[in-house]
């Protein structure tokens, strides 16, 4: 449901949760970290990057969101080293920063599952213990996706420059896994506000610079990745 939020232009306060940082063993492990508040903070002054539709009408109105509106969401871990594993229950899952790592769906343990393979840059001999590991688990309705894989350097870099380039905008990207089981990857931009990157509260400024839906690999897609 939370998709329909995450339009170019909309601006939210928030914070990532920490890594959950530990042991780079390659297994499977609970997701333990809390999702922290994210609130709807109206619309980011750069016009440029704002859906159009939102500047045709009253926004809050067309996202169904009242200024400070909190955005409801459970969070899945990235475990360097290591695929963190939360239950899918009946709410939309967040996970990030996006810059490699698959994202996989499936019945772990008899579980309906989502899952953030931990792999890490730099690191080809962990990140071949952490996916050899989850592919002797495997099940066999096991789906995935590659969030970072849907944006260019080229797409970044054009909205990073309507946002005034690098470094008053920092790109990153999340991962969302909606209850009904479909993939999105959201393209988030950290600004600052009148010169401030966090509000007096310590909360950061995002502003969405876009969201794409992603298909899904399949299960024999997803063993030649990890497998590879």
């Amino acid at each position: 449901m939370i998709e329909q939020y995450f339009r170019p232009g909309v601006r939210f306060l928030w914070t990532k949760p920490n890594d959950a940082v530990g042991p780079t063993d390659g297994s499977i492990v609970p997701s333990v970290m809390l999702a922290n508040p994210m609130s709807y903070d109206g619309l980011d002054g750069h016009a440029a990057v704002v859906d159009p539709a939102l500047l045709a009408a009253h926004a809050a109105a067309v996202l169904g969101l009242a200024m400070g509106a909190p955005v409801p969401h459970v969070w899945l871990d990235y475990a360097p080293g290591r695929t963190a594993q939360r239950p899918v229950g009946g709410g939309d899952i967040l996970t990030g920063y996006m810059s490699g790592c698959l994202i996989v769906r499936g019945t772990f343990g008899g579980v309906p599952s989502a899952l953030h393979v931990g792999t890490i840059d730099g690191q080809p001999a962990i990140n071949q213990v952490v996916k050899r590991q989850l592919a002797q688990q495997l099940p066999a309705d096991a789906t995935a996706f590659n969030p970072a894989g849907a944006w260019t350097p080229g797409e970044i870099g054009t909205l990073q420059n309507r946002l005034g380039g690098a470094p008053v905008a920092a790109a990153n990207v999340l991962a969302l896994v909606t209850a009904a089981g479909v993939f999105h990857s959201i393209l988030m931009f950290n600004v600052a506000v009148n010169q401030a990157w966090n509000n007096p509260a310590g909360r950061r400024y995002w502003c969405v610079g876009g969201r794409k839906q992603v298909a899904a690999m399949s299960r024999v897609q997803l063993m030649a990745k990890l497998l590879s």
